[in-house]
């Protein structure tokens, strides 16, 4: 069985989290939000794969005219986030995100840090669901790490393996990571190498699979790393803007 940090402590994960370019992503993530929330009296947020809930907890919190609902399918994830944030206007479920099916359609979809964790061939499905949740108006807001493209299990492992190489001495270099947020980061590149609860794809792959979900990126935005460094614009940290076609 692979060593998993998402079947440990989820204080772990949170812990992941919390580290300086997470923030700068989740900060992007929020200003979206934030934007669009201003210009109504009240907005309505579904958040796929919300983990821990350290997103609404943070950020979220300080918005005062949403309404949230969080779905995961990890119980114990959706356990601390319920202990971490009692507040009427957030709520989450356990569920797969994949099956989930409410009545309601949402102003904005988040699907941060979510996509990849859908195995390949769940991911049109996946998206297909947040179809029929959004509104015609509505925005899909997807913050993704992106990797470099592969034809076979060997150049999965070594695109997955490049960019978290990347990613971890990028960050050390830049902050004091703790001994939880170092092993999550190396179980996390461990996890993707080998495909397992993490199925990261490339940037057509993506782009294809929201087109044949009925939706379009509107805009992108890359956050890290800001030069080329693995020769190929379109590998890094990304936050799309998604809208119905």
């Amino acid at each position: 069985m692979a060593l998993n940090l998402y079947e440990m402590d989820p204080q772990i994960y949170d812990d992941y989290i919390d580290t300086k370019i997470e923030r700068i992503n989740f900060n992007k993530v929020f200003d979206l939000v934030k934007k669009i929330a201003n210009k109504k009296e009240s907005v309505e947020i579904l958040d796929f794969c919300c983990g821990t809930g350290v997103f609404p907890r943070k950020w979220l919190a300080k918005l005062n005219n949403i309404k949230y609902l969080g779905v995961d399918i990890n119980y114990n994830f959706i356990k601390f986030a319920k202990k971490k944030l009692k507040n009427n206007r957030f709520n989450f479920v356990v569920d797969d995100s994949v099956l989930f099916k409410t009545g309601k359609k949402f102003d904005i979809i988040l699907a941060t840090s979510s996509y990849h964790h859908i195995k390949d061939n769940k991911k049109r499905a996946f998206l297909k669901n947040i179809f029929s949740h959004l509104k015609k108006d509505g925005i899909l807001i997807v913050y993704e790490k992106i990797i470099d493209t592969f034809s076979n299990k060997i150049e999965a492992v070594d695109s997955s393996t490049q960019f978290y190489l990347e990613r971890i001495k990028y960050m050390m270099k830049t902050e004091k990571l703790s001994k939880n947020q170092l092993f999550a980061l190396f179980n996390e590149q461990y996890l993707t190498a080998i495909r397992h609860e993490e199925y990261k794809v490339d940037f057509q792959y993506f782009k294809d699979d929201i087109e044949a979900s009925g939706m379009k990126i509107k805009e992108y935005i890359k956050l890290w790393p800001k030069e080329n460094l693995f020769h190929n614009d379109k590998v890094g940290d990304f936050v799309f803007l998604i809208v119905k076609n």
